[in-house]
């Protein structure tokens, strides 16, 4: 698990690929890339890239026709945290 954190925090708050990871940690679903896609305002190229991306990382798990985090919501506001308080 410590893994998956030092990985989830080289993500920047800003990129496609953190925005598809929070829908997919908050949502707790097996979600699509292009309801990802839609959910997140990116095009499905770019989240299908970033999942691939995430899936390599550790941090999504493919299952049948969608993807799951691997991460839960509090991760990710762990995360937020942290860069917030490190920016301070």
């Amino acid at each position: 698990m410590a893994a998956d954190m030092e990985k989830l925090d080289q993500l920047k708050l800003e990129t496609a690929a953190f925005k598809v990871l929070c829908y997919l940690s908050f949502k707790e679903a097996v979600l699509r890339p292009s309801e990802i896609a839609e959910a997140v305002g990116e095009k499905p190229s770019t989240v299908r890239a970033r999942l691939t991306e995430l899936k390599t990382a550790g941090l999504v798990e493919a299952r049948g026709r969608g993807y799951v985090s691997t991460l839960t919501p509090y991760d990710i506001l762990m995360k937020l945290r942290r860069d917030i308080k490190s920016e301070m």
